[in-house]
Formats: C-alpha cells, sequence, structure tokens
C-alpha cells in the first residue's frame, strides 16, 4: 500500500485507494505573501495529531525538531526510520491512517507521506497551496523545523546525510543543493516532479580517491536498485494469497500498534479493505514487472545483494553506508511476515540482516550528529 514517489506510486497501492490522489500547489514565483503560513502553524489551525511517540537521542542536538509522518510498514518510512535510527537522530511520530489520511489534513491537497517543499515559500489558501498543481499519493513525509516539507524517502535520506556531513552549512543551504525539475511522464502525459541528484551525498568541495569515489557509486547504485527494484517484489509476495494478505494487515496492524493510533471502525477498516485490495493490486504489480514465481525472484534478489557483499559486513565495509540502510529498511518493512521467514530458509542473508538491526538500534553512526551538534 505503500509508494515511494511518482515513478512507483503503485507499488503499495493504486492512487485512487489507499494512496490517494492529492495535490501541491506551489507558488511559481516563489515569493512570500501575507497568505504565507509554515507548516507548524498549518499544523495548528488544524485539529491536532495524536503523536504515536517519541525517539529522544542524547547525541542530536541539531534543533531540527523532526516529525515524521508515516506508515509503520511502509518500506520507505522504514528506509527513512533506519536512517534516523543509525545516526541518532530526535524526532516524532505520527501514524497516519492509510484509509482516511486524517492526520495529512494540515497539508490539505498534499497527500504524501517521502519531495522536498519549503513552506515558507508557498502560498496556502483554505482548500491547499495555490499556484500550480503536482499529484502525489506517497508515503513518508518529514516536517523539519516546522518550515520544510521534506518527501521521497531517498531524497529526505541525502538530505540529511549531507546536513550531517556539510557542517557549516543550514538545511536551508542543503536543501537548496537538490533542485528540482519538471518533466513529462510519458505513460500518463502528466507533469511530475524529479530530483536528478536525490541518490548524491553533496561532501565538501575536496579531492577524492579513486576508491572513495568507486564506494560512492556503488552505493548510490544500489540504493536505486533498492527503490526500483527490491521494493517492487514486496507486494507480490507479502500479498500473495489472500491469506497472506489478510494475515499482512493484521500483522502491520500490530506491529504499528493501530489499536491505539485508530477508531476501532477505522481499524478494520484499514485491515480488511486494504488486505482485499492489495490482493488485486498485487497481481497487477507482478504482471507489469513481469514477476514470473515472486518468491523465486526475492530470493534471487536477496543472492544478488549477497554476491555485491563478498566477504564485507556491509556493503559500506566495516560500517553500513547508505544503500546497507535503505536495503535494511525495506526488508524490515516486512519482518514476521511469512515472506521474511522463507527468505530467511532460502538465502544467508540472516546474517548481514542482524548485523544491521544491531547496529541501527544502537545509533552505531551517532557520532556524526553529534559532531554536527557540537
Amino acid at each position: 500500500m505503500w509508494s515511494r514517489g511518482p515513478r512507483v506510486a503503485h507499488l503499495w497501492v493504486r492512487r485512487s485507494f489507499i494512496g490517494g490522489g492529492a495535490a501541491v500547489h506551489l507558488n511559481e514565483n516563489n515569493e512570500k505573501t501575507s497568505n504565507t503560513r509554515t507548516v507548524e502553524e498549518r499544523i495548528q489551525k488544524c485539529d491536532p495529531v495524536k503523536i504515536s511517540r517519541k525517539v529522544v537521542s542524547d547525541s542530536d542536538k541539531t534543533s531540527l525538531n523532526l516529525r515524521l509522518y508515516q506508515y509503520q510498514t511502509c518500506p520507505f518510512c522504514c528506509k527513512v526510520r533506519a536512517f534516523l535510527d543509525y545516526y541518532g537522530f530526535s524526532y516524532e511520530v505520527v501514524e497516519v491512517n492509510p484509509i482516511t489520511k486524517t492526520q495529512l489534513h494540515f497539508s490539505s491537497r498534499y497527500k504524501k507521506v517521502g519531495t522536498c517543499i519549503d513552506l515558507s515559500h508557498v502560498v496556502i489558501n483554505r482548500f491547499g497551496y495555490a499556484s500550480r498543481a503536482y499529484s502525489y499519493s506517497t508515503v513518508p513525509i518529514l516536517v523539519a523545523g516546522g518550515e520544510h516539507l521534506l518527501t521521497e524517502s531517498s531524497l529526505i535520506v541525502s538530505i540529511l546525510s549531507t546536513f550531517l556531513h556539510r557542517t557549516n552549512r543550514s538545511l536551508d543551504d542543503v536543501i537548496r543543493c537538490y533542485p528540482e525539475i519538471t518533466v513529462n511522464d510519458p505513460k500518463t502525459q502528466k507533469e511530475v516532479l524529479r530530483y536528478p541528484n536525490k541518490y548524491y551525498v553533496m561532501l565538501e568541495d575536496v579531492r577524492l580517491s579513486d576508491e572513495q569515489i568507486q564506494n560512492a557509486r556503488e552505493e548510490r547504485e544500489w540504493r536505486e536498485w533498492v527503490d526500483e527494484h527490491f521494493v517492487h517484489l514486496i507486494s507480490p509476495n507479502v500479498y500473495r494469497s489472500w491469506a497472506e494478505s489478510l494475515a499482512t494487515f493484521r500483522w502491520f496492524s500490530e506491529v504499528g500498534e493501530w489499536h491505539e493510533a485508530f477508531p476501532l471502525w477505522e481499524r478494520y477498516l484499514a485491515i480488511y479493505v486494504g488486505a482485499a485490495v492489495m490482493f488485486f493490486v498485487s497481481k497487477k504489480i507482478k504482471k507489469r514487472h513481469g514477476i514470473i514465481d515472486e518468491r523465486a525472484a526475492i530470493v534471487d534478489a536477496c543472492n544478488q545483494w549477497l554476491a555485491a557483499l563478498g566477504d564485507r559486513s556491509f556493503l559500506g565495509g566495516d560500517k553500513p553506508n547508505l544503500a546497507d540502510l535503505a536495503l535494511f529498511g525495506a526488508m524490515n518493512s516486512f519482518y514476521g511476515c511469512a515472506t521474511f521467514e522463507e527468505m530467511l530458509e532460502r538465502t544467508n542473508i540472516g546474517g548481514w540482516f542482524e548485523r544491521m538491526r544491531s547496529e541501527v538500534e544502537s545509533h552505531a553512526g551517532s557520532a556524526l550528529i553529534r559532531q554536527r551538534s557540537g
């Protein structure tokens, strides 16, 4: 049911259903007016959302005040959380109901839950943002400092990673390193936003060695592989049959603590309607991507990753890199499902996954955020 961006919005749910069919309206001349409001003001204007939980890190002194709007088991949301946890960010979590999306009323027509919109330059009217419209239908949304609305999981990760490395740059400065372009989607014939360098981390202007250049290229390629290949294998597997689809949504309800986040009727609606829709959607995804045997395909993907690892503990060597975190997050999205257990039985990926879990849960990368916070 979850998606990353316009290119893969069909992965988890069709736009007409859970993914939504909303729009963002941007101010074309990018000038502030008296009608401009920050994200925080927009949130306060609407009904207060329920904070599902708060993650507090003693290492984080950045004052970014991050708030993640998410689906707990969305692979793209899981990617963002894996990054935030590994580096030791503090953040709030708001669990979004996949059917009603009432938690996103502050964004009005912006119904995306991972694109980077600076709302200090967006004119907001009663029903949304003024001017040109772009359709979005996915999670996660990360609100930073009450001013920036960051979306697209890989873009979020690259922006925050650059922010950690460029200690002399503000978040505003970093965001300007990721310009958007408008292109015409040949399939839909609609204008969509693209971020050509969303897989790039903008390091200081220093000369890199050949090995460093190759490592950065490998990291980018495998991050894109996770987004463009691995995540397409998840839905056909976890929603393979009606029984698996229903069991998956019940598991989502449990790990997402829907009993605390949503009323009873919303919870049952999400479970049963969601399971039914995704059972049929998964078949279309399978056909669209030419998947013959979904279990064999995901096993093959795991073996591709293991072959790339070789004798390294992580793709990043002794420590995980952003590609490690991306795949770990995507896999963690269906942890506890039958697909995950079978994947462990048929491949040797379990060792890498457990090493990754230890690194993420211990905030092993927090030295970088302490350096930024110092």
